[in-house]
């Protein structure tokens, strides 16, 4: 850049500057003399100074130049700023105050820690002062007003309410609540929570018609704000619930290696009270005339009530005593083993009234909340229809509770440390507390540092023992679904579940982790409503017709780590649509439906065990499943245990042999037992008079997994069926089954599957079958599994069947 030579006009104060510098340099002790650049370069600057100042000033006087405004306002803007705060600012604060409804809030554009922000760094956020945004949204007040004056009178509130005084018209208006009052997590909790808070009692019944009319609630359960942060909660809320599905950095496949783990015990821990809906029915039966055996009378029309619509018995003392819990299924009434609701536990808890002086008797009902309305309409009828008929008065209510599972290798230990008690206490003394029966009630008194408004009723725990299948408690499996069961109120819940957490050391699970350890236990655990296909919720489940049900199967039926594709998506999927009414009806068993871009199987049970007349199924369940357990171990030879009294070693065996885990062809009958079977065959399937599915247990010998929708098919009698060639050895005109679940089990060693077969299509196979097989001493029926296809081509590999009960 080329320099510019200064003007040779002299400035005006120029001569005075020269001859003072002349002074000083004369002055000085060491004058050295400038050079000529030296000279030049600081006359040059000087002349650019000045040029920029006289042009700046003739740009600003002149009345015919224009003005930058936009650098003119950022010079003046530290002027403004300051005039604003003094002035303009002063005043809004001090009419603010001068307000009744004073709220303790900071200065407009000051943050928390003193900051002065400008305006278009500030957050687009409703104020907490209504009259301090800087713009009102579209709609948002319902007075019609702008910055303190409505719109259609021009009045500021001030005039025109003393206007409307003046009138006799004042109406007090109910200012709404910006974002940030209403964000608040205490007052979220207390919204969400109305479902056990006394003073929302008299909501709850209007909730429940909302649930019947099709309004949606959402309710939290009592760890709602724990569990947001650390899992997938689902949104929208599942029955009207915020239900933790499963950890957001963790699987099922961790949670069950931790609660099965000997060398470093641990257990889990669940929030499930939203299984039974938060609350229990409860059913008081007291007498009107005080007498000597007023309980026991009280307590015989409950179990007459029952009788009349579950399937348990329930004459033991100690249930009825209030010592021992018992599970059942609910039926309709009268309609024994149709009919199906749901499954129920059952507790009685005999009182005694001591204003009154009379006995009574308590009977706590817990269900699941999708049949729990179903259920109260059920127990009302007994209510209204017993009114008169005698002296006993029958009441029906619910009662607020909570439920924690406490699962894994050290519950026991784990329960002791928290809650500090004594077995002694509770528990005879020639009982273990790791070897107590399944469903033992016992009463502790628990300390929460926090719930200090509690009652005392409130302190009060249950401990419910839960040893599902306490006949194979010994086996690695049954670990991780077996524990205690805490019921207590929901004020103590949030308190209960930090101690077992923080103290305890427990790992928080939710619905996925606990379908998965279900399924690993032997035999295999029934979850609702997958494993009840003869209830309507069950119906509802596999035929896709809910959409709470859809995210469930999503989840269970997904994988098992904690990379689930359908939970990290911002929009689920399987709550997006319902399928639509107008869709045809198919003549398949398994179909697939597409909704929003994914497919949903569809199972209609009717169609395997009727498929012409398409009547409703029902599930062979208990004592009912034996005869057809002793069907399939007579169709082949149990080798039986030789017992020797030669204790002397064995010689080496000359050739391999095969281990023995590895299944076995059995031995075939003999002429005369084939007849005695096939005789008892007949027989069974003569006295079948509803169509009926068995619960079954599949799985591969060597390689390979069953998964959801898999149809089972089974071999001829006289057909090979190893012959891939030969598709004459399957049964291809008929499915035998399908897979409902399927995982890979760690205890086991394999993959595993719960299946439901026809059960007049089982005893068909198995009369004059040659397909059995032996393993571990026990028979199982050997079938072919496909991938929904019928042809054999698609066959996957040979599988072993075994029947659960």
């Amino acid at each position: 850049m080329k320099r510019q030579r200064p003007s040779t006009t002299p400035r005006q104060g120029s001569s005075s500057e020269e001859s003072s510098k002349k002074t000083k340099k004369a002055a000085s002790p060491n004058p050295s003399t400038p050079t000529a650049n030296e000279k030049n370069n600081r006359n040059w600057k000087q002349w650019k100074q000045q040029q920029i100042y006289d042009y700046n000033t003739h740009q600003f006087l002149d009345s015919s130049a224009t003005v930058n405004a936009g650098l003119f306002g950022a010079r003046r803007l530290p002027e403004i700023k300051s005039l604003w705060r003094h002035v303009v600012q002063h005043e809004i604060n001090q009419q603010h105050n001068s307000e009744q409804d004073q709220t303790t809030t900071r200065k407009a554009g000051e943050s928390g820690g003193g900051k002065i922000s400008s305006r278009h760094l500030r957050r687009r956020t409703g104020s907490h002062k209504r009259r301090r945004r800087h713009r009102f949204p579209s709609g948002f007040e319902s007075n019609n007003t702008d910055y303190g004056i409505d719109v259609e009178s021009g009045l500021a509130p001030a005039s025109k309410q003393h206007m409307q005084q003046q009138k006799g018209k004042a109406t007090p208006q109910m200012k709404e609540k910006c974002r940030r009052a209403r964000r608040k997590p205490a007052l979220l909790k207390q919204t969400h929570s109305y479902w056990w808070n006394e003073q929302q009692t008299q909501q709850k019944a209007g909730k429940d018609e909302d649930r019947n009319s099709g309004k949606r609630n959402h309710n939290w359960i009592p760890t709602h704000l724990w569990h947001a942060k650390r899992f997938h909660v689902s949104s929208p809320p599942i029955f009207s619930w915020s239900v933790p599905l499963v950890h957001s950095n963790r699987g099922s496949r961790a949670s069950l290696r931790l609660a099965t783990s000997q060398t470093i015990p641990k257990c889990t821990i669940q929030d499930a009270s939203w299984e039974i809906d938060g609350c229990a029915i409860v059913l008081r039966a007291s007498q009107i005339n005080s007498s000597s055996s007023s309980g026991e009378q009280a307590v015989k029309v409950l179990l007459a009530i029952l009788g009349k619509v579950t399937d348990v018995k329930l004459s033991d003392n100690a249930i009825t005593s209030g010592q021992l819990s018992v599970e059942g299924l609910i039926h309709e009434i009268d309609s024994y083993p149709a009919g199906l609701v749901g499954p129920g536990t059952f507790i009685f808890k005999p009182i005694n009234d001591g204003s009154t002086k009379r006995e009574a008797c308590l009977l706590s009902i817990f269900v699941h909340p999708t049949i729990r309305l179903k259920v109260m309409s059920i127990v009302t009828t007994f209510v209204n229809s017993h009114d008169g008929d005698s002296d006993i008065n029958l009441t029906i209510s619910t009662e607020p509770y909570s439920l924690l599972r406490v699962r894994g290798t050290s519950s026991t230990t784990t329960v002791t440390d928290v809650f500090s008690f004594n077995w002694m206490d509770v528990l005879p003394l020639d009982v273990n507390a790791n070897e107590v029966d399944h469903g033992t009630l016992l009463m502790i008194k628990v300390h929460c540092v926090s719930s200090t408004d509690c009652t005392q009723r409130r302190n009060q725990i249950i401990l419910k023992s839960h040893r599902p299948n306490h006949h194979h408690s010994h086996l690695p499996q049954n670990t991780a679904c077996s524990g205690w069961d805490v019921l207590c109120h929901p004020s103590i819940c949030n308190d209960l579940f930090q101690m077992l957490v923080r103290n305890g050391g427990t790992c928080a699970i939710g619905l996925v982790e606990d379908a998965r350890a279900q399924l690993e236990a032997f035999p295999p655990l029934p979850i609702f409503p997958r494993d009840y296909p003869d209830s309507e919720e069950g119906q509802s489940y596999w035929e896709g017709s809910s959409k709470d049900w859809k995210l469930i199967r999503s989840c269970i039926e997904g994988s098992c780590g904690r990379n689930n594709r359908l939970l990290r998506m911002r929009q689920r999927e399987s709550c997006d649509g319902m399928i639509s009414a107008d869709e045809p009806e198919t003549s398949e068993l398994v179909s697939s439906c597409g909704v929003s871009s994914r497919n949903i199987l569809r199972i209609h049970w009717s169609r395997l065990v009727s498929p012409t007349s398409g009547q409703s199924v029902i599930v062979v369940r208990g004592s009912f499943g034996v005869p057809f357990l002793q069907l399939l171990h007579g169709c082949g030879r149990l080798p039986h245990e030789v017992v020797s009294d030669n204790t002397t070693q064995r010689r080496r065996p000359r050739r391999p042999v095969r281990s023995s885990n590895l299944a076995v062809h059995a031995p075939p009958l003999s002429k005369d037992e084939r007849e005695r079977h096939s005789q008892l065959c007949q027989q069974l399937k003569a006295s079948l008079s509803l169509p009926a599915l068995l619960r079954c247990g599949v799985f591969f010998e060597g390689k390979g997994s069953p998964s959801v929708g898999d149809v089972i098919y089974s071999f001829t009698p006289r057909d090979d069926g190893n012959n891939d060639d030969s598709p004459k050895g399957l049964h291809q005109e008929s499915p035998l089954g399908l897979v409902i679940a399927s995982g890979f089990s760690p205890t086991r060693g394999r993959s595993y599957g719960v299946a439901f077969v026809s059960a007049a299509m089982f005893i068909d196979v198995l009369d004059g079958t040659d397909h059995g097989m032996i393993k571990d001493k026990k028979m199982f029926l050997e079938v072919a599994v496909a991938n929904r296809m019928p042809s054999p081509r698609h066959l996957r590999r040979c599988a072993l069947l075994s029947l659960l009960l």
